[in-house]
């Protein structure tokens, strides 16, 4: 079943009009330029600093255990100094990015 006509005669110009840009692209490319099909991406600084930090990410440990053990060490003398002032100011910080994203 056949559902459209072919019809020669209206695919013409289209075919023509696609040789004359191969040909153009072909001489521009002789001439130095760009040729069609050729595609680049140049990634910004800070992306390159992303995909290393992302790259690093897997080969570091889950719990920083020389802190952990200074944080106990604290504890334990009774020298750790809790600011509850800067507990709270996080803690409404970290709602409100998180309400907002």
């Amino acid at each position: 079943m056949e559902i459209t006509e072919k019809n020669p005669i209206q695919i013409t110009p289209y075919v023509s009009q696609v040789q004359q840009n191969t040909q153009a692209a072909e001489t521009e490319g002789e001439k130095g330029q760009a040729n069609i099909g050729e595609d680049s991406v140049e990634l910004s600084q800070s992306a390159r600093d992303l995909q290393k930090a992302q790259k690093a990410l897997p080969d570091l440990p889950d719990i920083r255990e020389d802190k952990v053990a200074v944080l106990k060490q604290q504890i334990e003398n009774g020298t750790y100094d809790i600011r509850a002032d800067k507990i709270a100011a996080n803690m409404l910080k970290e709602s409100l990015v998180n309400n907002i994203f």
